[in-house]
């Protein structure tokens, strides 16, 4: 029986060994290639070609009860610089109950009121619902998709089009916060934005990977939406969305000059609400997708299909860390590959050196001159781990939330696409 026990124990601590440096190579190896992906975004750009084409497009605006910026966010899609003819703006009123309807109708902009009763309340729902409204038309080549807090740039659908002409199906354009004024945490958010737009979207784009889907500032062409219907039950359905698409071959591309504003929360409850809802989406869509990306990588050598794995792996990554760290511990007296790595290598103490202090330096000076952005953004990129403490707190709200609600953010900014023109005006003006 002794024995027995022995031999369990020393199969069980080789088991360790092997997890405890396999989980440090995956999260090493992750982490570097996001790393140089990024780099990449300082030597390589892509742009579409111009075409003069001007193909027909519906606009949702998503709201649910969103009386107080719905306005904000109808001005700006009808001061877009597009053809009249060419776009019809539609407000999905999901199961409003304020004056979100009487709003949009008194401002000339169709309404679909969605109100179906005794089911699980999504915007994947009432996404979905919309969608096979608009494509029931035929009149439409492709449909955009924005949040009633979001604004949109006047370029945008010039921009989007260009890309259609392109032959790219499924866009996402590049989303800013509209309200960084509103406080550090907004800007906080903000400078999030611009390191994700930088070097996280550009890259991928130009590298030939796909772009992340944000919920609001996408375009779907009418083939791609009668293709690809949204989740219903998702409660992130752009993840779900984004996940299903990579798994299924088809690329997200990114519009850099196709600006969308969207609002951030102004205080840590509408923060943590909504980042645990989003925890909550991420672990319904790995469960779901996970096991197809990683066979499609591997069965298929589909790269994008592994990146998406990897993206989509990421809402783990404290389990997976607090997994490592246990497993190292355990295996303290056995072989750790990391730290042979570090100490035995040549040169490998100061390359991990430079790796983690590279990127607090050329991350910030980035954002700064790209987009030209006051100096209190510099501040804001050093204060992002404040927000860190709320990470484990979150993801164990994320495991135990209820899906049987949306949980919406409530929205209040009244910042409109005209203060937004105006102070980049004034941004321009003093730099």
């Amino acid at each position: 029986m002794l024995e027995f026990c022995d031999m369990f124990q020393l199969v069980f601590k080789n088991i360790a060994v092997f997890m405890a440096n396999f989980i440090q190579v995956y999260i090493f190896c992750s982490g570097i290639f996001y790393l140089f992906l990024s780099f990449s975004a300082i030597i390589i750009k892509k742009r579409p070609k111009k075409s003069p084409k001007n193909n027909k497009f519906a606009v949702f605006i998503m709201a649910c009860d969103e009386e107080k910026v719905i306005r904000f966010s109808i001005d700006s899609l009808k001061k877009m610089n597009y053809p009249k003819d060419y776009f019809s703006i539609y407000v999905v009123a999901d199961h409003c109950a304020d004056k979100t309807v009487e709003i949009a109708r008194s401002m000339n902009v169709g309404v679909l009121e969605h109100s179906a009763s005794g089911v699980f309340q999504s915007k994947g729902r009432a996404m979905k619902w919309a969608t096979e409204k608009a494509l029931a038309l035929n009149k439409y080549d492709a449909i955009c998709y924005f949040d009633a807090d979001s604004l949109a740039h006047t370029d945008y659908l010039k921009e989007i089009n260009r890309h259609i002409n392109n032959g790219e199906e499924i866009i996402q354009g590049r989303q800013l916060a509209k309200n960084k004024q509103d406080g550090w945490l907004p800007k906080i958010l903000a400078v999030g934005h611009l390191l994700t737009n930088i070097f996280f979207q550009s890259p991928k784009y130009a590298l030939g990977f796909s772009a992340t889907l944000h919920g609001k500032g996408m375009c779907f062409s009418a083939k791609m939406a009668r293709r690809f219907h949204w989740d219903e039950m998702c409660l992130t359905e752009d993840i779900e969305m984004q996940m299903r698409l990579i798994a299924n071959g088809v690329r997200i591309t990114w519009c850099e000059a196709a600006i969308v504003y969207d609002e951030e929360p102004v205080n840590i409850s509408q923060y943590i609400k909504r980042t645990v809802r989003w925890t909550r989406g991420s672990l319904d869509t790995a469960r779901k997708h996970l096991g197809g990306l990683f066979k499609a990588a591997l069965f298929k050598g589909d790269l994008k299909a592994l990146e998406g794995a990897l993206y989509c792996s990421n809402v783990y990554r404290f389990s997976v860390a607090s997994l490592m760290a246990f497993l190292i511990y355990y295996t303290r007296d056995s072989f750790n590959l990391i730290i042979w790595f570090y100490h035995i290598l040549p040169g490998a103490e100061f390359t991990i050196k430079i790796l983690v202090f590279i990127p607090l330096i050329l991350y910030p000076l980035a954002v700064l001159i790209s987009e030209k952005a006051e100096f209190s953004m510099l501040v804001a990129y050093f204060l992002q781990p404040v927000l860190g403490v709320f990470r484990i707190p979150v993801f164990i709200a994320g495991v135990f939330r209820t899906r049987s609600e949306w949980g919406i953010t409530e929205h209040q900014s009244n910042v409109g696409i005209d203060d937004i023109v105006k102070r980049q005006a004034v941004w321009q003006q003093d730099s």
